[in-house]
């Protein structure tokens, strides 16, 4: 039986009849100290998974975990502090620790008096919105071919880098271009160069760390934008990049070698996305012409 007010005798039966028969969750919640839920409806334990003996007397900031955007938790902290309402999407975690996004809308309650007493909250489960929503997104900025992601995605990625620059928060962009890759087409056909690189892909992949970005930019061009790289790591990272691509690719019965230049660039501060990236070009064709499979820095700053 999903909790109820200890003092609703003033409100008709019918509307808490009504409130229970609700399919959104609808959670009330006391102004006072830490705002512990006085109320949820069927819906609500429905939503997720506890019962109201269960939560009565908590803070709803027990549905929350430590992937909870620490940003939508800080406007929810202002909106209740301010006796203000607020719409946000949140990700919350059901009893049996499955998490649901969680489309809450929270309104101030006032007494006659005008004095703020409590806080009520209306859920919605969408989900399947949210990830249909970043399918789309992800498909948007996914490069077909190869899976990485695309020059769309690297230039958002990029502006964010740039602007972040301005808080002291170094990186670096690296600009990769296969070397002599149309003699592979001419010799081959494209369809085995479309699988040389998606090979390329997995390989590059596989060197940079988790938070960096690695994009298929157009035909055999690759970029890396990689966060908090001073000039000595470059370096190793740069020959990772070179290595991981020694090893031939199997096309046809035939061991293909596949080779790479690769300019790097240490942005400086002022450089917009566009120049960073062009500079990032210029040194992947000065590492061609100083003979091909070989990378070159150029620190900006």
């Amino acid at each position: 039986m999903p909790g109820m007010l200890k003092d609703h005798g003033h409100l008709p039966e019918v509307l808490m009849r009504a409130v229970n028969a609700a399919t959104n969750g609808i959670v009330i919640t006391s102004s006072e100290g830490d705002q512990p839920i006085v109320y949820c409806n069927s819906a609500f334990e429905q939503l997720t998974g506890y019962q109201s003996s269960e939560i009565l007397g908590r803070n709803c900031r027990f549905l929350q975990g430590e992937d909870t955007n620490p940003e939508t938790q800080a406007s929810l902290r202002h909106a209740l502090n301010a006796g203000e309402a607020i719409d946000v999407i949140i990700r919350n975690y059901r009893k049996d620790g499955t998490a649901f996004w969680n489309a809450l809308n929270l309104a101030p309650v006032q007494d006659v008096a005008g004095h703020l007493t409590h806080f009520v909250g209306i859920q919605t489960d969408v989900t399947q919105r949210v990830l249909l929503q970043r399918t789309l997104e992800n498909q948007v900025h996914t490069d077909d071919l190869t899976g990485l992601r695309n020059r769309s995605f690297l230039m958002q990625a990029l502006q964010a880098a740039v602007r972040d620059l301005g808080s002291g928060r170094l990186f670096a962009v690296g600009f990769a271009d296969l070397d002599d890759f149309k003699a592979v087409n001419d010799a081959f056909g494209h369809e085995a160069g479309d699988e040389v690189l998606r090979q390329v892909s997995i390989r590059l992949q596989q060197c940079i760390r988790k938070g960096d970005v690695l994009a298929r930019l157009a035909g055999d061009e690759f970029v890396v934008l990689v966060r908090a790289m001073e000039g000595c790591a470059l370096d190793s990272l740069a020959q990772r990049l070179l290595n991981a691509l020694e090893r031939p690719v199997r096309l046809q019965g035939v061991q293909v070698r596949v080779q790479a230049s690769l300019g790097f660039v240490l942005p400086a501060a002022g450089m917009d996305a566009e120049a960073v990236l062009a500079a990032a070009d210029r040194a992947m064709y000065d590492a061609k012409r100083a003979g091909k499979h070989t990378f070159v820095i150029r620190d900006c700053r």
